[in-house]
């Protein structure tokens, strides 16, 4: 992508601040979906800033994004998906202040029989 994106270092160094030791991945995501920064456990999983996020891994991974949603109504939106075996709630949470861009984490639902 050739597009040039402005990001206030102070929204990396809060995404940093809050999401870097968060032990599920998670990232900050402009609305052109081209990954800014990522915490710890997202980059482990291969997603890199400068990565356009609906590329990685599979479509059928992606399939019922619910960022567009997110930053039109700039509304907090999650939805439950099973994924390989487990079951996780993924979040996408937009940045007051900030109306391009936004938090796309998850977090794993704990069965109730462990």
């Amino acid at each position: 992508m050739s597009e040039k994106i402005e990001v206030d270092p102070r929204l990396i160094e809060a995404f940093n601040l809050m999401w870097g030791n968060y032990p599920a991945p998670a990232s900050l995501v402009h609305r052109s979906k081209m990954i800014i920064a990522v915490n710890g456990a997202c980059k482990l999983g291969g997603r890199e800033p400068g990565m356009i996020c609906a590329e990685w891994s599979s479509p059928d991974r992606h399939r019922g994004c619910l960022a567009n949603q997110t930053l039109a109504r700039q509304k907090p939106l999650s939805k439950k998906v099973r994924l390989d075996g487990r079951q996780y709630t993924v979040y996408w949470l937009p940045i007051s202040g900030y109306p391009d861009f936004y938090v796309h984490f998850s977090t794993e639902i704990e069965s109730e029989e462990e």
